[in-house]
């Protein structure tokens, strides 16, 4: 090989170092050899080459707009958005029908480099112009207006953090990246180390430098480098990285990369168990997750909340995909020792674009991942999303300072919640060809961070005296625009009926707690308004499992039919319905009674169609039709009497006698409730 390759970022990013070849090849070539050698290094993933013959090129020859666009689309690569943008720019004014995507991406350079006003209306000229056939550029240029407008937004949203650049030790010249907390004063991450810029010279016995995973340590409040990380992890032949850890911090995934026979990089990802204190030989997971014909890399582990099992996010340009790069998942089901087919984390989180290096925050359920294809202030911006699988609350932004015109890439967030760290190119880093050719890891910490506890108790509702130990409760993140409810964690009291956690600030909290023999009960805590860190109390109270029907209060009908009431739905909604919810094994009868007015026949067919109303409602509250029984009684089972002893009318008892009950006739199989989560 005449030049000298190297991976600059994961996946994404790949050039060549300048060679001694490289020169010698330009002092004796010609303009057509010069051309030819440029796209050749382009096709050969080899941008630093291509910028070195192509530059050459045009000072033979600068009316070759063709030339100028890939140039320009070299310096891309490399992310020396300044020289990109002059040269797209260069390439459109000197021929548009020989480079007709250009202005498009002289626009995009101009997004990462803050000019946003000057982006939006070169999209919008771009827009107007284009007759290509990259129809989905026209359609991205569409949403790139929107996002410019949008901008004002973003910046708005600046969060109160100190950014810091982590010192020499760590960052070096090249890259570094998946920055990911062992502790709170344990970093483990992924480099290239060296400081050399031309760093490898290929001949018959030198190697090329590979991507290992390493160590820092902060001490007197800096992080300085410790050196190689896990033992066996790194491994000679491949570029190894992506780091993150289970929960427990018991599993530790990561990825291995390596150049297939057509010269791209395919990653695979790996697992390793920790043995006291060693990590046990990584595995590689199965082929339905690292399918040999695509990468998986950037693993993001998480648990389920509900069963325990594992669950990867990872990223791969699996063709089932929506674009280039997307966000994937697999669960690991630990019970049957498999990984489950992977699926695609939906559109809610993945766009046409690419979407790269997730890390799930366990604690509030929560997705970040950056994305190039959702808008921003340019480049790959940081976004988050809380949910699991496929289903997500609404995509949001992060903001300044964290997201600049750069990209801001691999968002982590540290043990103790306070700080964390991310990768970005943006100016002010170690350098290697341009000011914004290579990623360095940054530190973040919130100077006004607010550590919400909620503190609860578990008693029993006839003696609220009486503890309860052992309850389980399960708490949940509200979505504000839907209101659907998202399984966060799941706790259980001490023996004095207490528990404790962390709750996130201005969020909405629905609690359920569960006991054997006794019915579940609902409770809402709301952080919002909260400016100060502080604990928030909530007490619980839960009733025996009755035998006998429970009168469910306040419920009416229009007179003599069967049409629940409005007023008489909340009553519905505040009894029965918050009882099943918490309760979601149960199943209920719906039990509707009549006074002794009216004939027993017809009596019975209004009674019944009026608990077949209750149902109804309740299913159209989300309650499974299988847990509810419909069943009229009409005048059979008075509780109170009709009539006085003397025969006449008695008002109150017959009051007594209409009402609608719910009666506890069974339970689901524990495998029917499993069957509605998400895998």
């Amino acid at each position: 090989m005449n030049s000298i390759r190297y991976i600059l970022v994961f996946v994404l990013f790949a050039f060549t170092a300048q060679s001694q070849s490289d020169s010698m090849l330009v002092k004796r070539s010609s303009a057509k050899t010069l051309k030819r050698l440029g796209k050749s290094a382009m096709d050969q993933n080899d941008p630093s080459s291509a910028i070195t013959f192509y530059e050459a090129y045009l000072n033979l020859n600068n009316r070759d707009a063709k030339a100028k666009y890939q140039l320009a689309q070299a310096y891309l690569q490399i992310r020396d958005y300044d020289r990109a943008q002059r040269m797209f720019l260069n390439a459109y004014e000197t021929d548009v029908e020989k480079a007709p995507t250009s202005l498009y991406y002289h626009a995009q350079m101009q997004k990462s480099n803050g000019l946003y006003d000057s982006a939006k209306i070169n999209f919008q000229k771009f827009k107007k112009e284009y007759k290509g056939e990259e129809k989905n550029l026209k359609k991205q240029a569409t949403k790139e207006i929107v996002f410019c407008d949008s901008v004002q937004k973003i910046v708005n949203t600046e969060k109160k953090v100190v950014i810091s650049h982590l010192d020499s030790t760590i960052n070096k010249v090249n890259t570094e990246g998946a920055p990911i907390n062992v502790d709170d004063n344990t970093l483990v991450f992924t480099s290239l180390r060296t400081d050399k810029k031309e760093y490898v010279v290929e001949d018959d016995t030198a190697q090329t430098i590979k991507r290992k995973l390493y160590i820092a340590k902060r001490e007197n409040n800096e992080w300085k480098f410790e050196g190689e990380y896990g033992g066996n992890l790194n491994e000679a032949e491949f570029n190894t990285g992506n780091a993150c850890f289970s929960p427990d911090r018991k599993r530790l995934y990561f990825t291995r990369c390596k150049l297939n026979f057509k010269e791209e990089m395919i990653c695979a990802i790996y697992v390793s168990e920790k043995k006291g204190d060693e990590w046990s030989e990584p595995v590689k997971l199965p082929k339905n997750v690292n399918n040999p014909k695509y990468t998986a890399t950037m693993p993001a582990i998480t648990n389920d909340p509900a069963k325990g099992n594992d669950v990867i996010y990872f990223v791969s340009n699996n063709k089932e995909g929506r674009g280039g790069l997307d966000i994937w998942y697999t669960v690991y089901d630990k019970k049957n020792n498999v990984y489950k087919t992977p699926k695609n984390a939906g559109n809610k989180i993945n766009t046409a674009q690419n979407e790269i290096t997730p890390f799930f925050d366990n604690e509030t359920r929560t997705l970040y991942y950056s994305s190039d294809g959702m808008g921003g202030l340019g480049g790959y911006d940081i976004f988050k999303a809380t949910g699991d699988g496929k289903k997500w609350m609404s995509t949001e932004n992060i903001g300044q300072p964290i997201n600049t015109g750069a990209d801001d890439i691999f968002y982590t967030i540290s043990t103790n919640r306070e700080e964390g760290f991310f990768v970005s190119n943006r100016k002010g880093g170690n350098t290697l060809k341009n000011s914004t050719c290579c990623d360095d890891i940054y530190s973040y910490k919130h100077t006004e961070y607010i550590k919400i506890n909620l503190l609860g108790n578990v008693n029993e509702m006839i003696d609220p005296n009486m503890s309860i130990a052992q309850a389980t409760v399960e708490i949940y993140i509200i979505d504000k625009k839907t209101k659907e409810k998202f399984l966060v964690k799941m706790i259980e009291s001490d023996k004095n009926g207490d528990f404790k956690t962390s709750v996130e600030a201005n969020q909405d909290y629905f609690l359920i707690v569960k006991k054997n023999d006794f019915l579940g009960n609902t409770a809402d805590v709301t952080t919002k308004g909260i400016n100060t860190s502080q604990d928030i109390s909530k007490t619980i109270l839960l009733a025996k499992k009755p035998k006998e029907p429970i009168h469910i209060p306040y419920i009416q009908y229009e007179f003599d039919k069967s049409n629940i009431l409005e007023s008489s739905k909340i009553a519905i909604d505040t009894t029965v319905l918050s009882l099943m919810e918490a309760n979601p094994e149960l199943i209920v009868e719906i039990q509707s009674h009549t006074d002794s007015k009216g004939s027993d026949k017809y009596n019975e067919k209004l009674s019944q169609q009026r608990a077949e109303s209750v149902v109804a409602h309740l299913v159209s509250r989300g309650i499974k039709a299988e847990r509810l029984k419909a069943k009229g009684y009409g005048e059979s089972k008075p509780i109170a009497p009709n009539e006085n002893a003397d025969g006449s009318d008695n008002p109150e008892g017959r009051s007594q006698n209409r009402r609608t009950d719910f009666k506890i006739i069974g339970v689901l199989d524990v495998e029917v409730i499993n069957a509605a989560e998400v895998d």
